[in-house]
């Protein structure tokens, strides 16, 4: 028999570690016993819904359920598993039922309810504006509790309104936020408008909101739901939103599509949604799911085998029809080069690839001290990456005419003509040795696939699906836009501008990827408690952030319904203080219950010899830690760099060493030119802001010392 499973129940078993494998013999019993042999089911007195059920899962918790039998209906609903007197106290006030408005499924709490709305408030004088301008008619007219709306209305304090959505169904409190953050009504209407006739409960449970809520559990999807009991949160985002629905299930985009939104609105989720979309449609394309790094490409395909089945993704060497190939950008970049190519130059990175660009300024004759202050080797990369790479251009008359909108520093003819001699010396000192750089390859690889007889050797795809695309470089663009024909559903990209931590100011537009008119905005925060986001948020005050498609992108609007602690910002003397402090929060963690798992857990940090020492210290104290790479795999505690976490999402995060000395990066400050420091300093400010939305419940930030001007609203 199937079971409907709300997702609110998971909340109880954190509790107690031993309840996650009591509760999966629980459902799995109710699943196979349509009788219920043994569970002890009963019917509490005085419910509101005579549906309700308490059942047995062990001698001290019960679960609290509804009877579908009746009416057609031939399910139960597991609403809550809770200690024996809460279950049945919760079990009085609950009421399952399909709005009468909209037709979403909705379990409604009324003891809950009723608590919060009798709950006393201090009366004062406030000026500040209504949070909702809306009546309660227009309210009530969306679907939402009477009694309710009547209340929402009159707040003009944003906690307060947060804890009024606490106990209503999901839904109803994602369009109290929506419209107390800046949303309109029309958008809320039609988000959760009625989508079938009918108010039986089996079409309310395809209504795109009740299937954020709501799962049906079968034997097809048991080991989904196991892995949701034992605690493995990241599994939580299948409950799609009705927008991020929409937008993953969308059967035909007449070209590339841009989805945009803060750290922790879901793009990620959508991205793997829409590749498992995409690629299980009846023509059985052809699918590439990419992304900047390794870490987060690793990532990605569990996720996506999570999502549809290992069957799913594909090998390099062994693409086949209706399945999708994972991989980061670089990694594809390297796969067409090397088919094309037989062979691919050993690639240099970072401080090597500086070396090279050092020693050809160094053989350059008579420089100027001008020229000399000009020619970094931070200034000459980019240049390279964005202007020389991105343009393909091949020779000094090209660059000489080459416009270089976005760099910042105007050069005159002379100044090009010293770059391209240094970009011409580069290439020489590369080659002369066999190397290469990462930009270089993505240029190869997009040149191949610009020659219709290159292309031929190479594996391509129907449909590309890029996630965090700000971090991008221009070659990369370049290749994927080739990679896939022109047409429907050819190019689906994610990103956000407030996490390009790696990738330069770009234009998608200047690379032929055309996406005016065809781009959404999410807003709704599914992992940071609204305590966490306000904090990070905070980070970004007066930074102007342009997006890809060359517009100023905002923060404005951005919410949670998430509720927790405040983020604990907290300075110490000596680094040493620090660490201890650190070692002895992540033990207090650990000791916390078996609910709480190592992986859950991270340490953050700027640089790898940070994270090198963090992780020594924490070992010898008795901690269990991981290093955090693309293959880790044991339950240790992660620590990492602020970069390596990219992507990533834990329980409970410190962020360290926040100080003056290390954020920003001196060596990354000292080593650019005066021009490149704002650019520099925010994608430092950038990475920090990164760091604080991995967390999703407990948020601490550290230093010694000095704090970073970053931390100054803090401090």
């Amino acid at each position: 028999m199937p079971v409907v499973f709300s997702k609110d129940f998971h909340k109880d078993l954190d509790v107690d570690g031993s309840l996650k494998a009591k509760a999966w013999d629980f459902v799995r019993k109710l699943s196979a016993d349509s009788d219920l042999a043994g569970l002890d089911l009963k019917i509490p007195q005085g419910v509101v819904d005579r549906r309700v059920r308490t059942a047995r899962v062990d001698l001290n918790f019960r679960a609290v359920l509804f009877d579908m039998s009746a009416g057609g209906e031939n399910y139960y609903l597991l609403a809550a598993i809770k200690p024996h007197d809460d279950a049945y106290r919760l079990a009085e006030s609950l009421e399952l039922r399909v709005n009468p408005v909209n037709g979403i499924a909705e379990v409604l709490r009324h003891r809950e309810v009723d608590q919060v709305l009798s709950a006393p408030r201090p009366v004062v004088v406030d000026d500040r504006p209504l949070l909702l301008p809306y009546s309660e008619a227009e309210l009530t007219g969306l679907g939402i509790l009477p009694e309710v709306a009547k209340t929402a209305v009159t707040l003009r304090d944003e906690d307060d309104l947060q804890e009024l959505c606490t106990p209503l169904p999901e839904w109803q409190a994602d369009v109290l936020i929506h419209l107390a953050f800046g949303g309109d009504i029309d958008t809320a209407r039609r988000t959760y408008a009625r989508v079938e006739p009918g108010d039986d409960f089996s079409t309310a449970l395809r209504h795109p909101a009740s299937r954020m809520q709501f799962v049906v559990v079968t034997d097809e999807n048991d080991d989904e739901l196991r892995a949701m009991l034992e605690g493995d949160f990241r599994l939580w985002r299948t409950f799609l939103h009705p927008e991020q629905r929409t937008i993953a299930y969308k059967e035909q985009v007449n070209g590339p599509f841009r989805l945009s939104g803060g750290a922790g609105t879901g793009k990620t989720v959508v991205a793997i949604h829409r590749a498992s979309y995409l690629a299980t449609s009846p023509s059985r394309p052809r699918v590439l799911l990419t992304t900047f790094t390794k870490t987060l490409a690793g990532q990605l395909e569990v996720d996506l085998a999570q999502l549809a089945g290992p069957g799913i993704v594909s090998r390099v060497g062994q693409l086949q029809p209706g399945t999708v190939r994972v991989s980061g950008v670089d990694a594809v970049a390297r796969a067409v080069v090397a088919k094309a190519d037989g062979h691919v130059p050993k690639v240099v990175t970072g401080p090597e690839e500086d070396r090279y660009w050092e020693g050809v300024v160094e053989a350059l004759p008579d420089l100027t001290a001008v020229e000399a202050d000009l020619l970094t080797p931070a200034f000459l990369a980019a240049e390279y990456r964005t202007v020389v790479l991105a343009q393909e251009l091949t020779d000094r008359q090209a660059y000489l005419k080459a416009p270089r909108r976005g760099r910042g520093v105007r050069l005159n003819w002379l100044q090009r003509s010293r770059v391209w001699d240094a970009v011409e010396g580069f290439r020489r000192a590369l080659a002369a040795e066999g190397r290469t750089t990462f930009a270089d390859v993505a240029a190869r690889a997009a040149a191949i696939l610009a020659e219709p007889a290159m292309r031929s050797k190479v594996e391509t795809f129907d449909h590309v699906v890029v996630d965090e695309g700000q971090d991008l470089n221009a070659s990369h663009w370049l290749m994927l836009r080739r990679l896939v024909p022109e047409g429907n559903n050819d190019l689906f990209i994610c990103e956000d501008s407030h996490q390009r931590i790696y990738g330069e100011r770009l234009t998608l537009g200047q690379l032929g990827i055309r996406i005016v008119g065809r781009a959404r905005r999410l807003t709704l925060n599914y992992r940071t408690t609204r305590q966490n986001l306000r904090f990070a948020l905070s980070l970004l005050t007066g930074e102007a952030v342009v997006d890809l498609s060359g517009e100023g992108e905002s923060v404005l609007g951005y919410r949670s319904r998430l509720s927790g602690e405040e983020p604990q910002p907290r300075g110490f003397r000596t680094e040493a203080e620090e660490i201890r402090h650190i070692v002895d929060t992540v033990r207090g963690w650990l000791t916390e219950g078996a609910a709480v798992s190592p992986a859950s857990l991270a340490v953050l940090v700027r640089t790898n010899r940070e994270r090198d020492e963090v992780a020594r210290i924490m070992r010898s104290g008795g901690i269990p830690v991981e290093t955090l790479t693309a293959d880790t795999q044991s339950d240790g505690v992660r620590v990492a760099t602020m970069h390596r976490a990219k992507g990533m999402e834990f329980a409970r995060v410190v962020v360290a060493g926040v100080s003056d000395t290390r954020v920003p990066d001196p060596v990354a400050m000292r080593s650019t030119r005066q021009e490149d420091r704002a650019d520099i300093e925010q994608r430092e400010r950038l990475l920090l802001y990164v760091a604080c939305t991995r967390a999703r419940d407990q948020l601490h930030v550290t230093w010694s010392g000095k704090p970073s001007r970053f931390l100054q609203t803090f401090t």
